[in-house]
Order: structure tokens, then sequence, then C-alpha cells
């Protein structure tokens, strides 16, 4: 995961690093690039949000080869390969999650959590 590494302390850094990472698998072998970290850090960092979103703007306006996938639709495609201007329309890909049914939980509860691991400290979990 991206978050955990210590070396990223800037947004500069962050655009630099998914930079050499985007052109190592776009000039080389063009295998996915996963991009793996969690929503909270982009939150939490604003710089490294801003310097994302710039990041993502900037490889689709310079690339019309490129697309941002989910796993699941990376293996529909391996499955199924279409070339770049069937891709466009490529059916697995229009497909939009759609949330169906009454919430499981209508209002949002607050459950404490110990652990012997971790003597002393409660986490509070929202459901």
């Amino acid at each position: 995961m991206v978050d955990s590494c210590s070396n990223i302390l800037t947004g500069d850094q962050f655009y630099n690093f998914l930079n050499h990472n985007f052109d190592r698998h776009y000039e080389e072998n063009r295998a996915p690039l996963g991009l793996y970290f969690h929503a909270a850090w982009l939150k939490n960092n604003p710089e490294f949000l801003d310097a994302f979103l710039y990041w993502i703007d900037e490889i689709l306006s310079n690339h019309n080869d490129v697309y941002f996938v989910t796993m699941t639709q990376v293996i529909q495609w391996i499955q199924n390969p279409r070339t770049i201007t069937e891709a466009k329309n490529f059916e697995p890909w229009r497909e939009k999650c759609v949330v169906e049914g009454i919430p499981a939980c209508w209002v949002p509860h607050s459950c404490k959590l110990t652990s012997k691991e971790v003597p002393g400290e409660t986490i509070n979990l929202q459901t």
C-alpha cells in the first residue's frame, strides 16, 4: 500500500511516485498498474489528493489508450480482450453499481471493540 510508504512526504513526491510507476508499466510491458491506498489517506492528506487528481487528469489527457478500471474489470478484459477502439464500448466496463433494497442499518451504530492484544485500547467501529 502506498500509504504505508514513509518516504512519501509531499504531494510532489506522491506525483513523482505515480509517474515513475506509470511510465515503468506503460513503456515496458503494459501490465496493469495497481493503485493501492486507503481513501482515508487521501482524505487526511489533501496535498496527496490534489496530486492524485492532477495526475489522473494528466494521464487521461495525454494517453487515449489508458483506462482507470477495477481489478474485476481488468480480469473481464483479460478473459475477453478488446482493441482500444472497442474498449470504449466494452460492456462489462459500462456496468454501474446499483444498490437495491432497504439498507441493512437505517441508523448508524457505534460499537466499542477491545482486544487482549492491545490492552487498554478501545476502538470505535461505525456501522
